[in-house]
């Protein structure tokens, strides 16, 4: 349970890093961070695997690169349920999903969750 508060804290923390280095991504705070990084995890446990499942054939031709489209896909409607966190563009998506991917494995490998 500490695992997980931690690696929500650290996500949290990762999409404010990438909100202020990527331009076209805004979030407002520290706790709209966390509401991001909330309500992504929770789009991601609920919706992934089904997302998975229908585009199991893009997945298994593009060597599990269209994954990072689903990932866009969940941060783009996250972006579209909060107020607080707004993405202007494809490119700032782009930029943002690899990033948020990146940092979002990196963190799971150190807490070892």
């Amino acid at each position: 349970m500490i695992s997980i508060l931690i690696i929500l804290l650290l996500n949290a923390l990762l999409v404010l890093i990438v909100a202020t280095l990527v331009p076209g991504i805004t979030v407002k705070n520290y706790g709209a961070a966390i509401a991001v990084a909330l309500t992504y995890s929770i789009l991601s446990w609920l919706f992934k695997g089904i997302l998975v499942f229908l585009a199991f054939p893009l997945i298994l031709v593009t060597f599990g690169l269209f994954h990072l489209v689903l990932n866009a896909f969940l941060l783009w409607v996250t972006d579209k349920i909060l107020d607080s966190f707004e993405i202007t563009g494809v490119t700032p998506l782009a930029i943002g999903t690899v990033s948020l991917t990146i940092g979002g494995a990196l963190v799971n490998y150190l807490v070892g969750h």
